[in-house]
This record gives C-alpha cells, sequence and structure tokens, in this order.
C-alpha cells in the first residue's frame, strides 16, 4: 500500500514534455518598460508561469529569452543622459536597473522573480511621481552576492551603456512606433501574434512552437 502512495505521488509530480516531433522551441524577445502598467502584470502573470508552471515544460519550448527594458523614451542629449521616459525619471531608473539585473542575475528564472517582485510592490511606489524608483527592494529574490553587482552597474556608466543599447534594440525593432509590452517570437514583428500572448502567453508559445498537445495550451 505504502508503494502505492509513493507511486502516485511521484506520478503527480512529473511535468508533461511535450513530443518533439514537429515541435520548434522558439526565440522570444519582450520590450517592454519598468512602469508600464501592462508590463507589470505581463511579467509576473504570464512570463513566470511560463517557467515555474510544473505541469507542463513550456521552458522547454523557449530556446532563447532576450528581456528589453526600454519602451518609449524622448532621447534630449545622449552625452549628458538626458533621457524622458513615458513614465516619468523613476521609470528610467527603473529601466537602468532592470538592464543590469538581466545582465548580472545567472538564472533566467531567478532574474524574471525578481523583476516580477517589483512589479508587484504597492502601486504608491511606482507612480508617475515617485522620485526614485525602489531599487532596494526585492532582494530576497536575488542569489547571494548579486544584489552589489547590480549596484555597481546602476551606480555607474555601465547601466547607461546598457541603457542605450536597449533603446537602440527597441528603436530598430520599432522604426515607426508600436505598443509595449511587446512579446515578439523569433525575432518577427507580428502585432496580431504579441497581442495573443499578452493575453495567454502559454497557450501562444504552445500555438507557435507547433505543440498540438491539447495539455499545453490548456
Amino acid at each position: 500500500m505504502a508503494l502505492l502512495f509513493l507511486l502516485a505521488a511521484l506520478v503527480g509530480c512529473v511535468v508533461a514534455k511535450p513530443s518533439s516531433e514537429n515541435v520548434t522551441p522558439v526565440e522570444i524577445t519582450l520590450y517592454y518598460e519598468s512602469l508600464c502598467p501592462g508590463c507589470r502584470i505581463f511579467i509576473p502573470n504570464q512570463l513566470l508561469p511560463a517557467y515555474t508552471d510544473l505541469k507542463y515544460d513550456y521552458r522547454s519550448l523557449i530556446s532563447k529569452l532576450t528581456l528589453v527594458p526600454y519602451g518609449w523614451v524622448a532621447v534630449k542629449n545622449a552625452t549628458s543622459h538626458d533621457y524622458a521616459c513615458q513614465h516619468g525619471e523613476s521609470e528610467c531608473e527603473g529601466n537602468r536597473l532592470h538592464a543590469c539585473a538581466i545582465k548580472y542575475i545567472p538564472d533566467q528564472v531567478a532574474t524574471i522573480e525578481y523583476i516580477s517582485c517589483l512589479d508587484q510592490l504597492e502601486s504608491n511606489y511606482l507612480t508617475f511621481a515617485s522620485s526614485q524608483y525602489p531599487i532596494d527592494e526585492c532582494q530576497d529574490k536575488l542569489p547571494e552576492g548579486v544584489y552589489s553587482k547590480i549596484m555597481s552597474c546602476y551606480n555607474s556608466d555601465e547601466a547607461w551603456e546598457l541603457f542605450q543599447n536597449n533603446g537602440k534594440k527597441t528603436t530598430s525593432f520599432f522604426p515607426k512606433g508600436g505598443f509595449i509590452p511587446y512579446v515578439s517570437f523569433n525575432n518577427k514583428r507580428d502585432d496580431e501574434l504579441a497581442i495573443s500572448a499578452f493575453k495567454d502567453f502559454r497557450k501562444t508559445l504552445c500555438e507557435a512552437a507547433g505543440v498540438a498537445d491539447p495539455d499545453c495550451s490548456a
């Protein structure tokens, strides 16, 4: 009897994996802003579950994930780091912090968990009038020793270099504007697919990767 219970428990912990037949993992690029309301909904509620869901192995359907925190920014003087982010100066701070975190957190799941934690802070921290992005929050989500590396990056020209590089990626992908958050599959511009991903990322991911298993998009 004890063996039966053990087997049942093991079966209950098995993560369903996609059949390799006709399945092609896709590259995902997320263009977003640190204070964009839709972005703060999407990352913790759509992107993170794709990496933590124990019912299906969605992670295996993503060959590469690239996060680009920038969005819509008016460049006044790049040399003197004079930028106007869509949701205020605190968003520029947040975009730089996210860029440093993306570079220095060694594990991608930990990166998404950290950003999700920042996204879910009380809204009064993240208003357009806020004087500073909450850079000291969510340290408990980080691997040991990583926060100091993020801060060293954030408080140096390195953060601005990452910010500017993300700006180049964003303006190159959106030469005539667009919307944020934007989920790109295999570096392609497909607005309909991006909207579908915003509404139900896991289902759209399954369809884009060619998974026929109904459990994938359930």
